[in-house]
Formats: structure tokens, sequence, C-alpha cells
């Protein structure tokens, strides 16, 4: 009987951890998010291998959470920290984050990790800036 009382700690805390590493942290898009129109319109933040898009240009100055995060493929994406505060057209398609397959979203050679911490993001064929 006591070392029931013992593993019973145990399994509640793996427990808990798969339910933390399932994406149970997220919240749906913002309210200006519309994932099933394509072109994508927003002002895109680029951080290493994702990029966060967000409504306004005044969302970049702050530390917002009011975005959707995604990515290009890898190679444009390596590119991409030029378009850094500028205002972009996005194309591709909108995945669910339930969808992956670990703690990050592979799209290309490209790792989401979501730092938006969104439902949903964006996996992107190409941008284009809005000049």
């Amino acid at each position: 009987m006591r070392k029931i009382a013992f593993l019973a700690p145990a399994a509640l805390l793996l427990a808990l951890g798969a339910c933390a590493s399932t994406g149970g942290n997220t919240a749906p898009a913002p309210s200006w998010f519309d994932g099933s129109s394509t072109p994508i319109t927003g002002w895109v933040r680029v951080t290493g291998e994702e990029f966060k898009l967000y409504e306004a240009q005044r969302d970049l100055s702050g530390p917002s959470l009011d975005c959707v995060s995604g990515a290009l493929p890898r190679n444009l994406q390596r590119a991409a920290g030029d378009l850094n505060g500028m205002q972009i057209r996005v194309y591709g398609r909108v995945a669910p984050w339930s969808e992956r397959q670990s703690a990050v979203y592979d799209w290309q050679g490209s790792n989401i990790r979501n730092d938006c911490r969104r439902d949903v993001v964006i996996l992107a064929d190409r941008v284009e800036v809005i000049r």
C-alpha cells in the first residue's frame, strides 16, 4: 500500500507534464486575424526560425502577444531578417498548433516554437513587402 502512495505523485506529475506539452496553454487567434483568407496582411517581427505577425505597426514596439507565429521554409526564413518591422502579405496556409509532432512545428526545416501561444500557426510559402 505504501508503494502505491509514492507512485501516485509521480504519475500525477507525468500527467501534468503531458497536458503542458500538448498545447493546452494556447489561446484562440486574435480577433483581427482571418486565417481563412489569403494573403494574410500584417506587420512582422522576425525572431530566428519563426516570425510573429501583428495587426498594427504599434504592436511591434511593445511586448504584445496579440500576434500569430509562423515561418517560411528554412532558406527563406533565414533570409527574412531584413523584413523586421515591415508590413507584409503572407501567402501559405494556417495550421492548428495541435498538428505538430513534437514541441515545435517543423515547417520545411524551420522550427516554429509558437511564441505567440495561439491555437494556430502560419505555414508560409512566400511573403511580399507592402510599400
